[in-house]
């Protein structure tokens, strides 16, 4: 993790400690905190280990009304670091009947 925080970035990062939601496999939806943000991505704090997540995933910071497609480029321990790909395609309507809260 040392070497990261050394490490030049390309977006400047904006600390944070607010509740996100991660759509997972199987339409599992697994709490998590942001730490911090830019406008390429997040660092995000699991209540799992982070070699589960997905590789592809979902995230929103609300309730998935509004919600990003991420992909995970690295993980330690119960935290990662996930880039924004594309915003999500369907609506939130369409998507709320496929989702299984699941809570740690």
């Amino acid at each position: 993790m040392e070497d990261r925080q050394n490490e030049d970035r390309r977006s400047k990062r904006t600390r944070a400690y607010h509740p996100a939601k991660i759509l997972g496999r199987d339409a599992t939806i697994h709490q998590c905190i942001i730490h911090n943000f830019t406008s390429l991505g997040v660092c995000i704090e699991l209540t799992f280990e982070a070699e589960l997540l997905p590789d592809k995933l979902e995230l929103s910071l609300d309730n998935f009304r509004t919600g990003y497609v991420g992909r995970t480029i690295w993980r330690e321990d119960n935290v990662a670091g996930v880039v924004f790909e594309l915003p999500l395609p369907e609506s939130p309507e369409s998507r709320r009947a496929k989702l299984k809260i699941v809570r740690p």
